[in-house]
This record gives structure tokens, sequence and C-alpha cells, in this order.
């Protein structure tokens, strides 16, 4: 069962317990695995580990909130949630990556640091 907030929720959850950070739709959000309409956002460092690789565990070991987005490939609500989780990692001084599965840093903006 996936863990969900919204973004209101956001601004005061413990995302300590978390090591990757999800967007969905609302239809993914109801199904039980990672659908199409889903966008891992951000993911904390050293989230995966060497034996959970060669184990193919990497699943089921890293616990993942999702935040719900109407439309994964709006730019602008993308960046609206962004913007928030940036600053709530910044305030829990949680390091780690934005936009894992690509190459540059921000999916919303195409390159944008943190």
């Amino acid at each position: 069962m996936k863990t969900v907030i919204t973004l209101q929720e956001l601004a005061e959850a413990d995302l300590r317990p978390y090591k990757e950070v999800w967007l969905a739709s609302p239809v993914a959000l109801t199904e039980g695995g990672h659908a199409e309409d889903e966008l891992c956002l951000w993911r904390a460092s050293q989230a995966v580990t060497h034996d959970m690789l060669s184990e193919g565990t990497h699943d089921q070991n890293v616990a993942g909130v999702w935040l719900g987005v109407d439309d994964i490939d709006d730019p602008h609500q993308v960046r609206i949630i962004e913007d928030s989780l940036r600053l709530r990692l910044q305030d829990l001084n949680l390091d780690g990556e934005f936009y894992p599965a690509e190459t540059g840093d921000s999916h919303a903006t195409g390159g944008l640091t943190h």
C-alpha cells in the first residue's frame, strides 16, 4: 500500500523515514505497482545499497511516499511540488537527488540545481 500525502501536508510532513518521493496521477495512486504516470521526484542519498541491487530487492526495501498531481506532464504543477519539496527537505536537512532516473536535475525546468 502506498503512503500518500497531499501538497498541504508536505509542509509539515516528517520525510525522514522515506527514501523516495514520487509524483503520481490520481489513477496511479490507487494502483499497487508503479504505473507509467508516476515520476520519482527525489531519492535520498544512499537509498540503495549494493546488497539491495544484487539481491533485486530495491523496490521492497526503499520506503517511498507519493504526492498526487492532476497532470504529471504539466511542468507548472510539477514545479510547484518540487519547490515545496525542496523547502521541506532543506528544513529537515535531508540530502538526495532530484529526478534520479533522468540526467538533469529538474524535470520541470530542464536543469536547475539544488
